[in-house]
């Protein structure tokens, strides 16, 4: 079969890239069996299928996914991105895909799976070879989790036979005697899946990586944890249990709520830090506040974010612009939303708001790094450059700069040399978890269902007290699970802003009114007398496409049934 003559190619193509530098390695007999027997012999090539799996994590925040909500609007007119929002999203033109690059690393960590009891990890010492061979598998199981879950994010759904499906399962590495034309399994198979996977790596991971044990010690601090994987599992569960997946019945809200309970009481309880709000301008390491659970390696000198989203006045390309729709979703500085507050003014909008929008968004006249950014109206477009009707075209495109996850202490001036700062990609964190059992919780009981020994009012309180939102009597004053999820789906929105997540919680909460609305922006007048918001980008986004695609490629394949719709 070519599919089998493809997987040959493709396999010998990965196990190279691992001994690509021992020349004697190049001599081998047709089918690469030696190649197969040197690696499993040597523990420092063998680890190199899991730290293949490692390297196909991401690293880096590009913050594309978010202008494909209403979050985000960009000024790079050409990105795949723009052409999904205007109705060109489809199974052979799909930008957030994530089928070919899983099933890749998922081949690795099968290989991986399959040979790690035949590797001599620590041949002369019994006991560290046991703690080491246990980690390192459960390691595998945890990142298994972490791809097989993206799968089932980006393509699970209602398929044209009407079942609630999602991926094919891939546990092993297949050879000629398997079957390449594996059908999708249930969504419910795909849930117990890695729920079951998670439940292995769990049993054989720290919860954190500290002190100095070889195995188990600080050294691994980059490497995936039992915090991480709870996380993992509390996510699958959350998914499953909301609106666009609940008929497949493959987990529920309590068991939801229960899952993220276990990671908030493995790491030591309600405790929030104010500095959690900017985790990610920890500076190294030891820097890093107890709301990250899992990142990758910290990066100590560079300015790619900066580059690509600061304003022209401060030499970057202002590319992830943030949208009134965004802006507008925070409250005042009381926790009351600003279309209940008696105190909002329209034409002075930025006064007395949450403290989080300042630390998030580069509005008219706000500062960073010292520098006032003005995005008003301007009469001078060729020498305010930041300004909305600017002629640059790093301009903003709704009035807005993103400021999350830039650090101030970049600088980017060409007259001087341009100066880095630390930068690091955060796969989990606790505020979360937080969020994930607020959510749960709240479906499950409504807003002071307790569950071990947390409520979702006091979760919700928690974050927004954290936040610098000097008043709870908003929170405190809701009694229906209905307010209370409003105000949940919400903090999530401001929380988990431009990681990655709206995108998908759109979907999963079955919005597609939400979904397909326009943008907006706000032009200000040049003596910020006046402010009108205007329609910045439609959305062109059908009912269907709230669920993903599966690839053409794929579909054309063999008789793989596609999602409803596409």
């Amino acid at each position: 079969m070519k599919k089998n003559i493809k997987f040959k190619i493709l396999f010998t193509l990965l196990l190279s890239s691992f001994i690509i530098s021992c020349d004697s390695y190049l001599e081998t007999d047709p089918d690469n069996r030696l190649i197969e027997e040197q690696v499993i012999s040597d523990p420092s090539l063998a680890e190199g299928w899991l730290l293949k799996a490692y390297k196909g994590l991401p690293t880096n925040y590009n913050f594309n996914i978010d202008v494909a909500t209403d979050d985000a609007n960009t000024n790079n007119f050409g990105l795949n991105i723009n052409n999904m929002n205007n109705g060109g999203w489809n199974s052979n033109s799909n930008p957030v895909s994530t089928w070919n690059q899983s099933y890749e690393m998922l081949l690795y960590l099968n290989k991986f799976l399959q040979n790690v009891d035949a590797i001599p990890w620590f041949p002369n010492d019994a006991t560290k070879d046991a703690d080491f061979r246990k980690r390192i598998t459960a390691e595998a199981k945890g990142l298994r989790a972490w791809y097989n879950f993206r799968l089932l994010q980006a393509h699970a759904g209602e398929g044209e036979n009407g079942k609630m499906l999602g991926f094919p399962i891939v546990d092993k590495v297949l050879t000629d005697e398997d079957n390449f034309e594996l059908p999708r399994n249930t969504f419910k198979k795909c849930v117990d899946f890695i729920l079951q996977d998670c439940n292995d790596a769990i049993q054989g991971l720290p919860v954190r990586y500290t002190g100095n044990d070889p195995v188990v010690g600080e050294r691994n601090l980059n490497r995936i944890n039992g915090l991480a994987v709870e996380l993992i599992k509390s996510r699958v569960a959350l998914y499953a249990a909301s609106p666009s997946y609940q008929t497949a019945k493959a987990s529920n809200w309590t068991e939801a709520a229960n899952f993220a309970a276990n990671v908030i009481t493995n790491n030591g309880g309600l405790t929030l830090n104010g500095n959690d709000v900017t985790f990610y301008l920890a500076g190294n390491a030891a820097q890093q506040p107890q709301d990250i659970l899992w990142s990758s390696t910290i990066l100590p000198n560079v300015s790619g974010w900066e580059n690509s989203n600061l304003p022209p006045s401060l030499f970057g390309q202002g590319r992830t612009n943030p949208t009134q729709n965004f802006v507008d979703a925070f409250s005042m500085s009381d926790g009351t939303p600003i279309n209940q507050s008696a105190t909002y003014d329209p034409n002075n909008p930025y006064v007395d708001r949450d403290p989080r929008l300042e630390k998030f968004v580069i509005y008219n006249l706000s500062t960073f790094s010292g520098a006032f950014i003005k995005s008003s109206q301007t009469s001078l477009p060729d020498l305010e450059i930041d300004a909305i009707n600017s002629v640059s075209n790093f301009k903003t495109t709704t009035g807005y700069y993103l400021k999350k996850f830039m650090n101030p202490a970049v600088s980017l001036d060409p007259s001087g040399q341009t100066v880095g700062a630390p930068h690091f990609y955060t796969y989990a964190r606790m505020t979360e978890a937080y969020l994930n059992f607020a959510e749960a919780a709240n479906e499950a009981g409504g807003p002071d269902n307790n569950i071990q020994g947390y409520t979702p009012r006091d979760v919700i309180n928690a974050i927004r007290t954290r936040a610098g939102i000097s008043s709870t009597a908003f929170v405190d004053a809701i009694t229906s699970t209905a307010d209370m999820r409003k105000v949940i789906q919400n903090e999530r929105r401001i929380e988990l802003s431009f990681e990655g997540h709206r995108f998908w919680d759109l979907r999963r909460w079955g919005l597609t009114s939400t979904i397909s609305e326009s943008v907006e922006g706000i032009n200000i007048s040049e003596n910020n007398s006046t402010y009108s918001k205007f329609v910045v980008a439609p959305r062109n986004y059908q009912s269907f496409q709230i669920y993903g695609p599966i690839p053409l490629s794929e579909i054309q394949k063999y008789n793989l049934i596609q999602n409803k719709g596409w």
